[in-house]
């Protein structure tokens, strides 16, 4: 019998161009993406080829796995993704460990003793005193899922129990909350000074908190006649989407900005310390002009705020969701609600008979 042939190959995506390896046995193609790296491609190639002809493709994993030994390795194969999101996967992670230790505590020594019905189990059991919202319930269910894929993908398992699984319903009628402009006028006169110009900054330009303190003068155009910031990430820093996207500014953020001039040589807001922010500050800040204004609310408000305004201006949730920088258009719909008159005005233009 020939031995299999591992072939390299390229995929193109809105990240730009990734390599993998592929390879057939049996008539079944498997496929590895490598990285963005031509040469490590190459060199997996070779890896890859010289396993099978060790003929160790294809041998299952035969030692046993415990849930905290895979939830270790999975959490450390993300390289990838958000710190944040990296710690809602923990936290899901943490409490299905916790309940199966206390329910299930044999399958916890061998992930192949673990059945769909314990997960099914666990995502129905109240936690800390209260049942899982559905939307909770389902991150959760994703991120358990996601680990046992990769179970299986390591030959760990031969299917995930997660498989067959179904979600929880979502009813989605949240509606965005929002600071009306006299609300603002009361935060803006409350506020520490030096807080306001951040805070004023991200309601004009519908950025996250983590974006505006990771901001660098590299990533602000002042020059031309359209003045605007980019955002993007960085080895330091990973927007939530990991794509880019270009904020045009409003005169009174251009202004702001241009205070900030001379403050710090890399970020365009650093803390008052002279230093990279952190992240409490600004929210510290925020709380206590809105316990002065009698108000409630968090930072993130400001982006629902910059988005709310602009919906109510007559502007299009299209050009809203590009702002925000949404993926998909179902996030940016929360703002819907605010425009009802728009409705009125596209029907107005059909043929008076």
């Amino acid at each position: 019998m020939a031995i299999p042939k591992v072939g390299i190959y390229s995929v193109q995506s809105k990240n730009g161009k990734s390599w993998g390896i592929r390879w057939s046995i049996n008539g079944k193609e498997h496929k590895e993406i490598i990285g963005s790296s031509k040469k490590q491609a190459e060199q997996a190639a070779l890896v890859k080829q010289n396993e099978i002809f060790e003929n160790k493709i294809g041998v299952k994993k035969e030692e046993i796995i415990d849930l905290a030994t895979l939830t270790k390795e999975f959490l450390g194969s993300k390289r990838n993704v958000s710190p944040s999101t990296k710690t809602r996967y923990t936290n899901y992670f943490n409490a299905f460990t916790a309940f199966m230790d206390e329910h299930f505590p044999k399958s916890t020594k061998n992930i192949r003793e673990i059945k769909r019905n314990y997960i099914e189990e666990f995502l129905n059991q109240p936690f800390k005193d209260r049942t899982w919202a559905p939307k909770t319930a389902n991150g959760a269910l994703a991120a358990i899922n996601s680990m046992f894929l990769y179970a299986v993908n390591e030959e760990y398992l031969d299917k995930a129990p997660t498989k067959s699984v179904e979600k929880f319903q979502q009813v989605d009628n949240t509606e965005a909350k929002y600071f009306t402009k006299e609300e603002l006028e009361s935060i803006w006169k409350n506020v520490n000074p030096y807080w306001g110009d951040f805070l004023k900054v991200l309601y004009y330009t519908g950025a996250r908190k983590g974006e505006l303190i990771n901001l660098t003068w590299n990533n602000v155009s002042l020059d031309d006649e359209l003045k605007y910031i980019t955002i993007i990430s960085t080895k330091e820093y990973r927007t939530k989407t990991g794509e880019k996207r270009t904020v045009p500014l409003h005169p009174k953020a251009v202004a702001i900005i241009k205070k900030q001039a001379g403050k710090h040589d890399k970020y365009v807001f650093p803390g008052q310390e002279g230093n990279k922010i952190h992240p409490d500050k600004p929210y510290r800040a925020l709380k206590k002009a809105l316990t002065k204004s009698k108000l409630d609310g968090t930072v993130h408000k400001l982006r629902h705020t910059f988005a709310s305004h602009l919906v109510i201006a007559g502007e299009s949730i299209y050009a809203v969701k590009e702002l925000l920088g949404h993926k998909d258009i179902a996030h940016t719909m929360i703002y819907a609600h605010l425009s009802p008159n728009k409705l009125q005005d596209v029907v107005a233009k059909l043929f008076d008979f």
